[in-house]
């Protein structure tokens, strides 16, 4: 009887394993906005922070299409194919990141992905013709899929009671990107002009902050973030402690899936009218 109190005791003095109150699956119940506390409300704050510098970087020319254009010799037709390229691009690479999350953990398939399209923005100095310009404004679009990662990463940190909540706030504040960057991009042009560089050079020069923000975003989830709350994929499905998928199974659940084509097509209406917006006011800005 001794011994068995003992144990009890000794278990209840051990510290929680977790700074947040969690469920079974150790799924935080609880969003405390401003919190750090780790790995739940990091990876809240790595997922919207990143998926908020894709965003910074997908629509990083518009402010600045008036010198583009002067500098590129555009046309209308040239701007809206590039702005339609920015968005298309994000359309397949949204299909392949969510199997990626699957299979690998968002972590992993964030970062990946956040790296991989950042020397678009980092080539988009150094464009010179309208070509060029779609094309690294269609590569960079594919960062945009990171929109799946940021959601499936709630989806994995937050309990029923909560991941509503998270998954509104990550996603809404990292679409904040695409208006944060009408803000950012024209400053730090006037900056780089006041410094005393020729305007067809200052632009270029511009590029270099969202390609660097998005770069850094992408080393910050690498180096502080955790795919689930016990752990990585990697280590958990060596362990044992997690199944691993094959890239078909996952591939195949996923498009057979009725409930998921029906989400597609409202989301489809109600992005498409957002770019939609989108492209008409550059075009009536211009």
């Amino acid at each position: 009887m001794e011994v068995e109190g003992q144990a009890t005791t000794v278990k209840e003095s051990q510290p929680p394993k977790f700074a947040l109150p969690v469920d079974s699956e150790n799924k935080a119940t609880v969003f405390p906005l401003f919190s750090v506390a780790a790995p739940h409300m990091r990876a809240f704050h790595l997922s919207w922070v990143s998926f908020f510098a894709c965003f910074v970087s997908t629509f990083a020319a518009p402010p600045l299409l008036p010198i583009i254009r002067d500098n590129l010799n555009l046309t209308a037709s040239d701007i809206g194919n590039a702005g339609i390229a920015s968005v298309s691009g994000a359309v397949f690479a949204r299909v392949a990141m969510g199997t990626a999350c699957d299979l690998f953990g968002p972590r992993l398939a964030s970062a990946s992905l956040i790296l991989l399209t950042a020397p678009a923005v980092y080539f988009t100095s150094i464009t010179s013709s309208s070509t060029s310009f779609l094309l690294v404004r269609f590569f960079t679009g594919f960062s945009l899929s990171t929109f799946v990662s940021t959601q499936f990463w709630m989806s994995s940190m937050f309990s029923a009671p909560v991941v509503g909540t998270a998954n509104g706030v990550a996603g809404g504040w990292g679409n904040l990107g695409g208006g944060a960057t009408q803000l950012i991009m024209p400053l730090v042009f006037a900056l780089i002009l006041n410094i005393g560089a020729v305007k067809f050079t200052a632009w270029r020069i511009a590029f270099f902050i969202p390609a660097l923000f998005q770069t850094l975003s992408a080393f910050a989830v690498l180096i502080f973030g955790k795919d689930l709350p016990d752990g990585n994929f990697r280590r958990l499905q060596k362990s044992g402690d997690k199944t691993k998928d094959k890239v078909s199974n996952v591939f195949f659940h996923g498009i057979t899936n009725y409930r998921g084509w029906i989400l597609a097509l409202t989301y489809g209406y109600c992005f498409g009218g957002r770019a939609d917006n989108r492209q008409h006011c550059c075009r009536i800005l211009l």
